[in-house]
């Protein structure tokens, strides 16, 4: 929540990281971006394959408590 404060504080979306006046104006955006790709970040691909392997063990208390962590290789 601390960080979601500090993103409202300073007028940043939570969602893409850019400065609300700018995001939240669909005409600004319309006039600098001619549309979106999409693309896929692995790093959040592996926590999230994590999560799902974790959620069908059955042993989830608190669904929205976990967090992922990475393993490195060696």
């Amino acid at each position: 929540m601390r960080a979601l404060d500090l993103y409202e504080r300073l007028h940043e979306c939570p969602l893409c990281g850019l400065s609300t006046d700018l995001c939240h104006d669909q005409g600004k955006v319309d006039s600098l971006f001619a549309g979106a790709q999409v693309e896929t970040c692995w790093i959040t691909f592996q926590r999230e394959r994590a999560m799902r392997k974790y959620e069908e063990s059955g042993t989830v208390l608190a669904p929205h408590a976990q967090t992922a962590n990475l393993i490195p290789r060696n």
